[in-house]
């Protein structure tokens, strides 16, 4: 069994013009690439080895976590020899196979987790490309909202002096609405004002009038008085009876006038009058009252020298009364003067001079205003600069965005997976390609040439084992007739 084993691998061999030497050839350059293929499978379970313990934080956890890489990468360089065992196994052939497809398996993943590693790389590039846009993205809004809060508080502040500016407006028009409505009040008023002022006024110079009527009467009267009462001295009591009938006399007419002058006087008056006359009425009746009971108890005898007295205090009170209606007159005509004034001053003039002064203040507050408008514009010129550059900032930035997302879908549709699977969907962009398709066509991607790379280093063994034995085959062949040759010439030569 070891013979036969042996010697297809050390039997020399004989040159030959049947293709035998290319066959040889061709065995030994399959074997190198199988071992080539294994190098590169080793080499990249390493890689994903190193590229953990680089990219880890924790050197221990890495270490564990790059520790199966590694085993993997050993156990690759196995791969050949078993598939040489399997090649001369007889007995043990199945126990070489299941090995061997155990072995592929491991090259598969190993291969596999290269591809998704070498795809997470591309998609670093892509999302690296996603974060500047995103970054780009959130500054564009921050100069965004700074410029739509300059905008609203330039609105805002407008917004309120223009509510100012109407504020002042409908003020002035209430203003001058209540002054109207004032001096058409007060206007209304002007005729019985001075209806009521000219009866008040023709009073007081009645009172006034009848005033200096009473003095002259009482001095009538006194002297009168005096030379009666000389001249009377004997006739007493005829002269008591004719100021009985004086003062009878006189009653009837102060009540007589008393109804006149109340069925003249006006509301303001007829109180003044009736007191008046009830005065005069009861002081009178009181005089009648006296000569009355001095007649009875016969002092009317006496000679009547206190005539004059009581005529003194009897127009003395009559004076101080009439004083009183004069200086209530005259208190009412003060009134009444100032309330015509006041009304005859509400006319159109002192409507429009107050129309002027209301304009006026209106026209000072639009002003004042105006001004804080100017002065808002002026600050928001200055703040409308430095929105202008964020804008122009902007539109930059937005350019940037545009160019990154060209070169990250450049990027992305380089990529063979991103390639296939936009023609699937028939999409131009690598963002509008369903996640389902990208992971179909990298699953079909990445695991056909995964399983291709298993296989290979075992295909390419095998083919170079059966080129060998085929060139063997050939050199024994070669090598049977020369023996046979030889043989038959030592026959005839020892015959």
């Amino acid at each position: 069994m070891t013979d036969n084993i042996i010697k297809p691998v050390f039997s020399p061999r004989v040159i030959t013009t049947d293709g035998t030497d290319e066959l040889y050839k061709h065995s030994v350059f399959l074997r190198k690439m199988a071992w080539f293929v294994e190098i590169i499978v080793v080499t990249i379970g390493l890689s994903i080895a190193v590229s953990l313990v680089a990219d880890g934080d924790n050197i221990v956890s890495s270490i564990i976590l790059s520790a199966p890489f590694v085993m993997v990468s050993i156990v690759e360089l196995t791969k050949i020899p078993f598939v040489v065992g399997l090649w001369y196994s007889r007995k043990s052939f199945i126990l070489y196979f299941i090995m061997i497809c155990f072995l592929s398996i491991i090259t598969f993943e190993t291969l596999l987790n290269g591809f998704e590693r070498a795809f997470t790389s591309i998609n670093s590039q892509i999302k690296l490309g996603e974060t500047e846009i995103s970054r780009i993205e959130n500054q564009i809004k921050i100069n965004q909202d700074i410029i739509e809060s300059a905008f609203k508080d330039f609105n805002d502040k407008t917004d309120t002096l223009t509510s100012n500016k109407n504020t002042v407006e409908k003020q002035y028009l209430t203003q001058y609405g209540n002054a109207v409505k004032r001096n058409q009040r007060l206007s209304s008023n002007v005729p019985y004002l001075s209806n009521s002022l000219a009866n008040a006024t023709k009073a007081l110079n009645q009172l006034q009038v009848e005033k200096s009527e009473l003095l002259q009467e009482f001095a009538v009267k006194k002297e009168q008085r005096l030379q009666s009462s000389l001249e009377s001295m004997q006739s007493t009591t005829a002269t008591v009876q004719t100021e009985r009938n004086r003062l009878l006399r006189q009653i009837a007419t102060l009540t007589r006038d008393r109804k006149q002058a109340l069925a003249d006087a006006n509301f303001f008056t007829s109180d003044g009058v009736k007191k008046d006359f009830d005065e005069k009425i009861r002081y009178t009746e009181n005089q009648l009252s006296d000569i009355n009971e001095r007649t009875i108890s016969g002092e009317s005898t006496q000679p009547n020298l206190e005539s004059a007295n009581f005529l003194d205090s009897y127009y003395a009170e009559l004076l101080a009364l009439k004083d009183d209606m004069i200086e209530q007159g005259s208190l009412q005509v003060k009134s009444l003067s100032q309330r015509y004034e006041q009304a005859v001053n509400a006319s159109s003039q002192n409507l429009a001079k107050t129309q002027r002064q209301l304009s006026k203040d209106k026209q000072l507050s639009l002003l004042n205003i105006e001004d804080k408008l100017d002065k808002l514009d002026i600050e928001f010129s200055k703040e409308n600069r430095h929105v202008t550059d964020l804008e122009m900032e902007n539109s930059t930035l937005r350019y940037n965005i545009r160019i990154i997302e060209i070169d990250t879908n450049t990027v992305a549709l380089t990529n063979q997976i991103y390639r296939t699977a936009s023609y699937i969907d028939n999409v131009n962009h690598y963002k509008d390609i369903k996640n389902e398709t990208l992971t179909l066509v990298g699953l079909i991607w990445f695991g056909s040439l995964a399983l291709i790379g298993s296989i290979t280093g075992i295909a390419l063994t095998l083919s170079g084992l059966h080129l060998k034995s085929l060139a063997d085959k050939n050199n024994d062949k070669a090598r049977l007739p020369s023996s046979r040759g030889e043989v038959d010439e030592l026959q005839v030569k020892s015959a």
